[in-house]
């Protein structure tokens, strides 16, 4: 059997790599935060700070930091409005013999007159339980008693706000769907809605490369299976890198502190092995007792949180994995009052990220102008108390030409579907073409979209860029169109759909579909992006497909409708791209390209790398491209 290479990645690449998953985690406590007002009392002097436990209706202990402005007196009755965070990574870090600080999050937060409270969720950091999913039922569930504790302190308002970032964006989200009359309003960041099909197995494939070392910090972090720092070379390599080493999470107030953070940290040895679940979860609806992907699913429980009512504030970039494609499934599926941002991001808004222009740390004013959303949205539902007014709104960025929207509907009004053909000579034309004919596609382990792309930063926090792909797109089956003759908006969700003749080692193979502009000097930029693991390819009824799927290709990725993919018999493949707003102008040219593996970022199908198809076009075997063209 051929060695089929792969792109190796360099020792200072892998490094970096960790050293970012890692780094990434300790900045998701300080985002969604909102940065000091002209009129913030006493900014220089800390909150009241208390760690303690609050027991779950099972008896679990969470533990919770509870920061009060400054001046608080112990038990008045304050009136204080609270933000909770419910956080994975741990709530707060500290070294042997000493408490920890108080975070900047809590700082901000207090400084505008708000109780702060930060969880670590059930199974993490110093509080007790086993998680036995990411996150589990029980986790997602205790945010609830939570907001109850909350507001029969004696400082509370009685409301509740839920926010965080990435994972901690999933717990708020989750919370939402709790039916607790406290909870006021909820702002998850960068959130996954469905982590099966927006993060970890986008159109059915892993995200093998990206996953493992983010699922080894998970361990690290948790102890599971007995894994420290010492464990081995990798671990150590880490906690070298982030300064792991004599860190622990912060233990709750009094002598027995670091006692019970002994015992609640040896209930973690048996956590979930997320890579285990990953690789073994091939399928939607996977399920081996509690560990399953529809677990920690916000899409899952579209219908209670509707029915919860909570108002949604949400932020999400582009081309942070799917995050873009679930603020939409949500937007779509909700009717809860929403006000939704989609923007030139990468994961957490710390870079700003448009395909035409140099990637490049947010500044101070933007960092400024999204985290005083959060705030304006909060003091209006938490701190005011108003009732949600029933408007929803979506504000997007349009790439290439910088311009920001804004709509109560989506698709947006005036939006058409532009059909562009798969011709002869790799051509992509309005025109359908007469003459049938078939190109040769092979599987190029070597042909990815590079070290920072879109699946990076969703577990990294790193920057989103990708070059120029015109030595890329040599190595794919490439279709361009003729320059455009009047600038074209596109905004929404693409549709790939090819006629697919497998060849050798197909059965169980992928397309990767990427939808990318050409400049009239010639540069290839990345737009977005869709894949499909071919055995995932049946097409559902519409009508079984749900609300918050009406955007995208009916699929259950159920393990009853997968199937090999046959050889030598043409088949329909239907492929969904991830929804983005851009520009062509005239004079530009747009492209599709098709490959059958993205070694960079998704697990290689066949796991030999040797794989053939054909792609039809023409005639009657019409291999199209759909553009939600506006205007």
């Amino acid at each position: 059997m051929r060695r089929t290479s792969r792109p190796t990645t360099t020792p200072a690449a892998a490094r970096r790599r960790l050293a970012a998953v890692l780094a990434a985690t300790a900045a998701l406590t300080l985002a969604a935060v909102p940065g000091p007002a002209a009129a913030a009392p006493q900014e220089d002097a800390d909150p009241r700070l208390q760690s303690r436990y609050v027991t779950m209706p099972d008896g679990v202990r969470i533990a919770v930091d509870v920061y009060l402005p400054a001046g608080t007196a112990p038990g008045a009755g304050a009136d204080l409005p609270t933000v909770l965070t419910v956080q994975r990574y741990w709530r707060a870090r500290a070294e042997a013999g000493r408490s920890g600080g108080i975070t900047e999050a809590a700082r901000r937060w207090t400084a505008r007159g708000y109780a702060y409270v930060t969880a670590d969720l059930r199974g993490t950091g110093a509080s007790f339980g086993t998680l036995t999913s990411e996150p589990s039922d029980e986790a997602a569930a205790d945010a609830g008693p939570l907001s109850d504790w909350i507001a029969a302190q004696p400082w509370s308002n009685g409301r509740v706000g839920t926010t965080g970032d990435s994972y901690g964006g999933d717990t708020a989200m989750l919370t939402a769907s709790l039916g607790n009359h406290h909870i006021a309003a909820a702002a998850p960041i960068s959130y996954d809605f469905d982590a099966n099909e927006d993060l970890a197995r986008p159109g059915g494939l892993l995200i093998e490369p990206r996953l493992a070392p983010y699922a080894m910090l998970l361990r690290i972090l948790d102890g599971t299976g007995g894994t420290t720092c010492e464990t081995d070379e990798e671990t150590r390599r880490i906690c070298d890198l982030v300064g792991l080493h004599g860190v622990t999470p912060r233990p709750v107030d009094g002598p027995d502190g670091p006692a019970l953070l002994a015992a609640a940290r040896a209930e973690h040895a048996g956590n979930v092995n997320q890579t285990e679940m990953a690789r073994a979860g091939t399928h939607r609806d996977y399920r081996d007792g509690p560990k399953a992907w529809k677990a920690g699913s916000v899409a899952e429980r579209t219908e209670a949180i509707e029915a919860g009512g909570v108002p949604v504030f949400t932020r999400a970039g582009w081309l942070d994995a799917g995050t873009a494609n679930g603020v939409l499934s949500q937007f779509s599926a909700l009717s809860n009052t929403q006000d939704d941002w989609i923007g030139p991001w990468n994961h957490s808004a710390t870079w700003f990220a448009d395909p035409f222009r140099p990637a490049r740390p947010v500044t101070a004013a933007e960092r400024e102008e999204n985290d005083q959303r959060v705030v304006a949205f909060f003091d209006h539902y938490v701190r005011d108390g108003a009732r949600p007014d029933g408007r929803r709104r979506v504000h997007y960025y349009t790439f290439n030409e910088g311009t920001w929207r804004t709509t109560d509907r989506w698709p947006v009004a005036g939006t058409r579907t532009r059909r562009l053909h798969l011709g002869q000579d790799h051509t992509l034309d309005r025109r359908r073409p007469e003459r049938a004919g078939t190109d040769r596609l092979v599987l190029d382990p070597t042909a990815g979209t590079g070290e920072f792309d879109r699946w990076n930063t969703n577990l990294s926090g790193d920057q989103v860029s990708y070059p120029d792909r015109a030595a890329v797109d040599a190595k794919l089956l490439s279709y361009t169109t003729a320059p455009l003759t009047e600038d074209t908006r596109i905004t929404g969700s693409a549709k790939v759909t090819l006629d697919v003749t497998g060849l050798a080692g197909s059965e169980r193979g992928a397309l990767h579909a990427y939808l990318e502009h050409v400049a009239p000097d010639g540069r290839v930029t990345y737009l977005t992006e869709g894949q499909l693991s071919l055995t995932e390819r049946a097409v559902a009824d519409r009508d079984d497909n749900p609300d918050w799927r009406r955007l995208r290709t009916p699929r259950t990725y159920a393990a009853a409708d997968s199937a090999p993919f046959p050889q030598g018999r043409a088949q329909r493949v239907v492929i969904d791209l991830q929804p983005v707003s851009a520009l062509f102008r005239a004079g530009d040219r747009i492209r599709l390209s098709i490959a059958a593996a993205n070694p960079d970022s998704f697990e290689l199908l066949p796991a030999d790398g040797r794989a053939a198809y054909l792609i039809g076009h023409g005639g009657g075997r019409a291999s199209t491209l759909d553009l939600p063209v506006v205007g």
